[in-house]
């Protein structure tokens, strides 16, 4: 049967092994089972081409993180190359560029992974971030909806938020505008700032401390490491090490975990808030650009920057403060400490209307204006919260130590 066998065929295959075997065909438990291996080997193989081949397809909602897709670079080279070598010379390390080097240093953290193992990590790999970023889903432009809406209600919270930026802001932004990256992240965090301390005490149980969720995160408004994405480094940073703490300690995981709840929502609502007011800041520094040195210059346009900035800003801010049932109470407070934000890309929006150079004016000349509320207000409000979820924490564990 080796010799009829395919790729397509490793079911069959195995069940043929098994077959043999109780017909006395293969006569040692040595040949059945080595049957059996390849049997599962082959199969493994064939799933790993058929995700290879469907994520060449896959169109993200939402765009991966540099982390995650360093992730897939490196299982993937490690399943179809093997390990990386241990060190490159001197002039292999001077041709290569930044990126290139991050990639070799992601494959390489596989040193030791066996080729089956890095295929089937690659598979569960690309359904989690599948299920994390989504997929794209075609346009209607008769009805104005996507047809996929159908199928977000699994995911209430997102869906809520995202339906609500988009509803306000339609008769501006097209079906082919790309908004910044932190700001189609909100959604997705939104949810995770809803988690009740009982999901997030089960979850942190079933974490292993290499593949905590903070771990995973990198800053999404600038790139790692610049001095612009400082404000979310820290926060993550904070964040990381709180958890590391709290899946590392030898106390009783139960009563910790509930005083670092609040903690920990807390600190994905400061993430959420900074990704605001850096997009902002941000967005202020380019429009001033353009309207001094002209669009040729700066590679964007006045009306690039409203409808894939400017206008998704303010309709995530005001999101933010909507009453829904599954909007966390912190997230609610941040959308109403981001209002003076969406006003000001609000009336920023209704003068770009009439003229696009007026509304950029009045939005950079808001934004500097505001300055203190931005650069003072906001980072010293964030440490004021979390103080509070300090305090808040530390009442919970009592009353779970109290076990009322």
């Amino acid at each position: 049967f080796k010799k009829k066998y395919t790729p397509a065929a490793a079911p069959q295959l195995q069940a043929h092994c098994v077959y043999y075997a109780r017909e006395d065909r293969i006569q040692t438990p040595l040949q059945y089972n080595s049957a059996i291996n390849m049997a599962t080997e082959s199969s493994t193989t064939t799933l790993f081409r058929a995700k290879v081949a469907s994520m060449k397809d896959w169109k993200p909602l939402n765009p991966p993180s540099n982390r995650d897709r360093l992730e897939l670079y490196a299982l993937h080279k490690q399943a179809v190359s093997g390990d990386a070598p241990a060190r490159l010379n001197t002039a292999q390390q001077q041709q290569q560029s930044v990126g290139e080097r991050a990639k070799f240093n992601a494959w390489k953290s596989k040193r030791g992974l066996k080729q089956d193992e890095a295929m089937t990590a690659y598979v569960t790999e690309c359904d989690r971030q599948m299920r994390v970023y989504g997929t794209a889903a075609s346009v209607d432009d008769s009805s104005g909806t996507t047809s996929g809406g159908a199928t977000s209600g699994n995911n209430n919270s997102t869906g809520t938020t995202a339906r609500a930026a988009s509803t306000s802001s339609s008769t501006r932004i097209s079906s082919t505008s790309t908004m910044p990256r932190g700001i189609a992240a909100i959604p997705l965090l939104c949810v995770a700032a809803a988690e009740n301390k009982d999901t997030y005490s089960a979850r942190m149980l079933r974490t292993n401390p290499s593949e905590s969720w903070w771990g995973k995160q990198e800053p999404l408004c600038a790139e790692p490491g610049s001095a612009f994405a400082l404000p979310e480094t820290i926060v993550l940073h904070v964040a990381n090490q709180v958890e590391h703490v709290i899946l590392g300690a030898p106390l009783e995981p139960k009563n910790l975990l509930a005083a670092v709840w609040p903690v920990h929502n807390v600190l994905i609502c400061i993430w959420i808030a900074f990704i605001h007011v850096c997009t902002l800041i941000g967005s202020a520094v380019l429009a001033s650009k353009i309207i001094f040195l002209g669009k040729k210059r700066v590679g964007v346009s006045l009306e690039d920057l409203f409808q894939d900035t400017i206008i998704p800003l303010g309709t995530s801010a005001s999101a933010l403060s909507k009453s829904h049932p599954r909007q966390a109470t912190g997230v609610r407070v941040v959308g109403l400490a981001l209002m003076p934000l969406s006003w000001i890309c609000k009336m920023s929006g209704n003068l770009a209307d009439g003229t696009i150079a007026v509304g950029a004016m009045f939005y950079a000349w808001a934004v500097m204006m505001s300055w203190f509320y931005w650069l003072s207000v906001i980072p010293w409000s964030a440490v004021g919260a979390v103080w509070v979820g300090v305090v808040v924490g530390i009442c919970f564990g009592i009353i779970e130590i109290a076990g009322v």
